[in-house]
């Protein structure tokens, strides 16, 4: 058996998750918001797997730059300060 095609509705499901996970970090408390950024990052990811496969380049470039920005957030408002 092999892989299936990816399927243009599973950026969308991807997506979806990543933006669950990300909305999650504002209410979890400190030792849970590393791993929802991580699990937002990781379902970007996919997501941008996705749409390179299928040459979705308006995707590409608009999940990318969420990638980005939710690793802005991440260093401003949530990363722990080490000193």
């Amino acid at each position: 058996m092999g892989k299936s095609t990816p399927r243009a509705e599973q950026v969308a499901e991807w997506e979806v998750r990543a933006e669950t996970a990300y909305a999650a970090m504002y209410d979890a408390p400190d030792y849970d918001q590393k791993d929802l950024k991580d699990d937002a990052l990781l379902y970007l990811a996919r997501a941008i797997e996705i749409a390179e496969a299928l040459g979705l380049q308006d995707d590409l470039v608009r999940l990318k730059a969420r990638e980005a920005n939710i690793m802005g957030v991440w260093n401003s408002q949530f990363r722990p300060v080490r000193r």
